[in-house]
C-alpha cells in the first residue's frame, strides 16, 4: 500500500467501526497500514473532536498483543 493511502483507509475504517476503540497496533493490523504512520494519522483524526477521539485506555480488540495496558486509542464518534 502506497503511504498517501493509508490516511483514507485509517479514516474508511474507524468510520466503518464507529464507536469502538483501536489501539496504534490494532489499526495497523487491521488497515495494513504501516505502523509508524500510525500514530500520526491517529492524532492528526483527533484534530476533529466531532468525528473523532483519542484518549488513554485499554484497547478492547481481542486480537490486541498489549491486553491490559493502557495505550492511546481511537475511535470514530
Amino acid at each position: 500500500m502506497k503511504a498517501n493511502d493509508q490516511p483514507r483507509q485509517v479514516f474508511d475504517f474507524l468510520r466503518k467501526n464507529r464507536s469502538v476503540d483501536f489501539c496504534d497496533d490494532c489499526l495497523g493490523a487491521q488497515t495494513d497500514a504501516d505502523r509508524h504512520h500510525i500514530n500520526t494519522i491517529a492524532s492528526t483524526l483527533a484534530l476533529f473532536p466531532k468525528e473523532f477521539a483519542r484518549r488513554l485506555a485499554i484497547c478492547p480488540q481481542p486480537t490486541c498483543q498489549s491486553t491490559g495496558r493502557q495505550k492511546l486509542v481511537t475511535r470514530s464518534v
